[in-house]
């Protein structure tokens, strides 16, 4: 499978949500002045919508392979759980992601 390079000028989601962690920790320690906070904090919300839309476009693309009734396989959307980027498997899904 050919891996995708990111857009021109974008980090890849990895490297988005590795700094969107390290702008968390620098908000939480607390060492930080005012002005330095609020341009971490809006870096942060902007890195923060990135990764949700890269996520949202994962969901879109991922597909699982579900023996039907007739036992022919079908695809089926999956579930992601936005607060994990988890597959929601309230359904009992079997199958193998493609």
């Amino acid at each position: 499978m050919e891996k995708k390079t990111p857009a021109k000028g974008k980090p890849s989601f990895e490297k988005a949500l590795g700094e969107l962690e390290k702008i968390a920790e620098r908000l939480e320690d607390g060492s930080l002045g005012l002005e330095e906070s609020i341009a971490e904090f809006e870096r942060g919300s902007r890195l923060a919508r990135y990764c949700r839309e890269k996520l949202d476009e994962a969901e879109r693309r991922i597909e699982i392979l579900q023996k039907g009734k007739d036992g022919a396989v079908e695809k089926r959307a999956v579930r992601v759980k936005p607060d994990t980027g988890e597959i929601d498997d309230d359904e009992d899904l079997q199958g193998s992601l493609l």
